[in-house]
């Protein structure tokens, strides 16, 4: 189950005051109205969360995977004059001549400069 970070901050402040797991996830219960049946977070999920508040300072997951590119004003500036120096390139083209993903040039495109990847015919 995804605890929440308020649950979480409040598991590892009740760990660090009364240490043992078993009293906190008896405290938990009432204070979010975790039914009996119900799943508490288990000992180990609590030892990860008190481990990262000792090392970051928050209980707050961090984030996996590839960081996103960021469409920051620079990438759009540069992404506009490249497109305004040869226009029949491709974004693919523009993409790896800038450095930056296709998807990050094709989303400056459609939706900063409000071009399209095909051309319209009617």
């Amino acid at each position: 189950m995804a605890w929440s970070n308020e649950q979480r901050a409040f598991a590892v402040e009740m760990y660090f005051s009364t240490k043992p797991i078993l009293a906190v996830q008896r405290a938990l219960r009432p204070r979010y109205g975790i039914p009996p049946r119900n799943t508490v977070p288990d000992r180990k999920s609590m030892f990860v969360w008190a481990a990262n508040f000792r090392v970051r300072g928050s209980v707050v997951q961090k984030r996996v995977g590839a960081q996103r590119t960021v469409r920051t004003p620079e990438n759009i500036d540069r992404a506009t004059r490249s497109n305004l120096q040869s226009p029949k390139r491709s974004a693919r083209k523009h993409a790896f001549a800038l450095a930056l993903s296709n998807r990050t040039v094709r989303g400056i495109l459609h939706e900063d400069l409000h071009f399209h990847s095909y051309k319209m015919i009617i």
